[in-house]
């Protein structure tokens, strides 16, 4: 160090080197204070940055979180929909199933309808018969007692005839003699 710059040198001399200092030490402060103020202010706008990130953060937060929510939604829906489709399918198949049942009972039911129509024309078609039958046997029955009566004049007829018949034979095997009166 040079004997002039020594710490003694340092020490001022006047009264304008203390005004001179005094400034100095004014300026030096007030740059100081401009320049925490510029940090101050640079910290404030890092902050409101900082805050408007975050702010930005969660709205894209919230934004993320609604779609999240109308994404859920929209599956609820889904799975709703499906359940609701197939309760509806499980109910159509069931009520087709159920009148399949009846179109199949319907149908046994028109069988046996037709079977028992077919029985009543095959048992009103023998009543029919057996009609037809009485009616030509009480005919024949009258035929036949009418012959009959006929028959028996007729035997009768027949039975005078044998008898003259036989009266003749026994006339004719009769001795001549015996057809003589006596004397």
């Amino acid at each position: 160090m040079d004997e002039d710059t020594g710490p003694e040198a340092l020490v001022p001399s006047s009264r304008d080197e203390e005004l001179a200092l005094a400034e100095a030490r004014d300026a030096l402060a007030d740059a100081r204070e401009a320049l925490l103020d510029e940090r101050e202010r640079t910290a404030d706008a890092r902050d409101a940055a900082a805050e408007a990130r975050d702010r930005s953060a969660d709205a894209r937060d919230l934004a993320a979180g609604d779609r999240d929510r109308r994404a859920d939604e929209r599956n609820h829906a889904a799975t709703q929909r499906e359940g609701s489709n197939e309760q509806l399918r499980a109910e159509l198949q069931e009520r087709a199933q159920r009148l399949e049942d009846l179109m199949v009972a319907a149908d046994a039911r028109d069988r046996k309808a037709e079977l028992r129509d077919r029985s009543a024309e095959a048992r009103d078609a023998a009543a029919a018969v057996r009609a037809q039958r009485e009616q030509e046997d009480r005919q024949l029955d009258a035929r036949d007692r009418e012959q009959s009566a006929v028959d028996r004049v007729w035997a009768g007829e027949n039975r005078d005839s044998a008898a003259s018949d036989r009266a003749n034979i026994r006339d004719m095997t009769r001795d001549p003699k015996d057809t003589q009166p006596d004397a």
